[in-house]
């Protein structure tokens, strides 16, 4: 008996229309809870982001006081942000230790952006800082994530059929644990997850469609660029990266708007990120470090990288200051899930990919050895994760989308798949939370552990929650469940009809994109292209059987 289930039957517009609706809402439950996972101040250096954030450049403007210490000069801003994480490094302590401070209270900071960061992210957040520094902490991180869900939504629904699988696949395997929890946060990284990614689907997406889709999509991408100027200079400089290896794996030389939107842009982002903190890091650490201490140093950080990249699902990298140890169980199970990824995306590959995949993932390795050299960093052990996650789900999207068609996953595939992430979000969940309303249990044999009962005794938690912090990681965890299964069905039972079609012809003057990767650019309802759940004729390639090309 076959393990692939049946091909469902495509909703109604009605019901598609309900699907996508419970879709959105389940997936917006579950970056809440994200949001009200952690505490303000619990990402890393957040109390320099959340000082930045009510005193931004130009501080005169931001209605911030100023004082001179031994010459250096210091921001008056309120306690609750420059102190907000002092619980920080200490597992076993709660964010109870807040309660020490108050709002109305002025504390001189020499930790906020005074040039090392770009304008843009700040300033916005700027306008959300009130009276409540907690409060004003949630509201801005709720923006975040539906900034995020407004970009991905729009992407998903605008972007070719043939896409949409890569897309699904990319934003769990590459966000679940640590881009969620990094989205939903007070920290730059928020826009630099979601603008890279936004910025490089728009431009996959745009790139195989025609008509109104193409420029909807070109929007999205733009505003994804915006954010990555607006977050880290490296996110500006990864605008460039991922323009490099899109533009190459679709080959599409005759899309003048999108090689040159895509040029300019790149252009931007690479003088951002000279003009950035990170580029002065390694201007002062190539002054200062032999080069025999350089290449030492580099031979490190390379035998270094396994580990590096492991700490997208959380290894020695999970939330907090990297000082909430996640469960062995969402770490391995988080690895095995970017391990079936990889292997489900190398089905199927042509030059194109090949090259496109190589760049950035050249430059996921590449930058991080190159900043993390002292006297900034002493190894990469010291270089964050999360500054190369943002490239992972492009990554992802190239690997998963170029080359492979739609596959029909059998019913055991299927279960596994939101089986495990589905627990890899639920234990993730549940440590944050409880790391800082309860604090961590400390066994000598087992490590850090998180109370099973996150109501057993609660030192700190927002005010004014109508939820307890179980019945927020229970709604959350279950409205994350719901949103993949939702997600699932939707891929499943293929594209809504559209009320017209791309012709399947590639148009002239493709250039050498349009052979082998050529047929990758129609849209989805092009007659060439199959649905993935639907019978494809004699002679199209079976639902369960990945054609070389799409």
């Amino acid at each position: 008996m076959s393990d692939h289930p049946p091909v469902p039957r495509a909703p109604s517009r009605p019901a598609r229309a309900l699907l996508v609706a419970a879709l959105a809402v389940s997936a917006l439950i579950a970056g809440l809870g994200w949001v009200f996972a952690s505490s303000p101040g619990s990402a890393p250096d957040d109390d320099y982001h959340l000082v930045s954030t009510w005193c931004p450049r130009p501080i005169a403007s931001s209605g911030c006081e100023t004082t001179t210490i031994d010459g250096d000069v210091y921001v008056m801003a309120p306690v609750t942000t420059s102190h907000a994480q002092c619980e920080a490094f200490s597992p076993d302590k709660s964010h109870a230790c807040i309660d020490d401070y108050s709002d109305s209270m002025m504390f001189p900071s020499y930790r906020y952006n005074d040039g090392a960061y770009p304008y843009g992210f700040y300033q916005f957040h700027h306008l959300l800082a009130g009276d409540s520094v907690e409060a004003s902490a949630w509201h801005m991180r709720v923006v975040n994530v539906l900034i995020a869900l407004a970009l991905l939504g729009g992407v998903c629904a605008l972007a070719p059929a043939s896409m949409r699988q890569g897309l699904f696949l990319a934003i769990t395997l590459a966000w679940i644990p640590m881009g969620a929890y990094f989205i939903a946060s007070n920290n730059p990284s928020s826009w630099a997850i979601t603008g890279v990614f936004a910025y490089g689907a728009g431009l996959f997406g745009a790139l195989r469609s025609d008509g109104r889709r193409r420029w909807a999509l070109l929007g999205i991408a733009l505003v994804g660029a915006l954010l990555c100027f607006g977050s880290r200079g490296d996110a500006a400089f990864y605008v460039f990266v991922v323009s490099l290896g899109v533009l190459i794996a679709v080959g599409r030389r005759d899309r003048i708007v999108e090689i040159a939107g895509a040029s300019v842009l790149s252009a931007i982002g690479v003088w951002l990120m000279a003009g950035g903190g990170q580029a002065s890091t390694i201007a002062s650490s190539s002054a200062t470090v032999s080069l025999s201490e350089r290449l030492a140093v580099a031979i490190s950080n390379i035998r270094y990288l396994p580990e590096y990249f492991a700490g997208f699902a959380g290894l020695y990298s999970g939330p907090g200051w990297r000082d909430t140890p996640l469960p062995g169980a969402c770490v391995v199970l988080g690895l095995m899930l970017l391990g079936v990824g990889v292997l489900i995306g190398g089905h199927a590959m042509t030059w194109r990919k090949a090259a496109s995949v190589v760049v950035v993932l050249g430059a996921m390795a590449g930058i991080p050895i190159l900043i993390a050299t002292p006297p900034t960093f002493p190894n990469l052990g010291g270089y964050h994760s999360r500054y190369a996650l943002p490239l992972l789900g492009v990554w992802l999207l190239l690997w998963l989308a170029i080359g492979r068609g739609q596959q029909r996953f059998s019913r055991t595939h299927l279960v596994l798949f939101v089986v495990a992430t589905g627990v890899v979000n639920a234990s993730a969940l549940h440590t944050t939370i409880a790391r800082y309303t309860n604090g961590l249990i400390h066994d000598a044999l087992t490590g850090w552990l998180a109370p099973a009962n996150l109501n057993r005794k609660v030192e700190w938690w927002w005010a004014g929650m109508p939820l307890s912090p179980m019945a927020l990681w229970a709604l959350a965890s279950a409205a994350y469940v719901a949103a993949v299964v939702i997600a699932l069905r939707l891929l499943a039972a293929g594209p809504a009809p559209a009320p017209s079609a791309v012709s399947a012809a590639q148009p002239a003057g493709s250039g050498d994109g349009a052979g082998a990767e050529g047929a990758a650019t129609r849209d989805e309802t092009s007659p060439a292209a199959p649905s993935p759940a639907s019978d494809a004729p004699s002679s199209a390639p079976s639902p369960t059987q990945e054609p070389t090309h799409e």
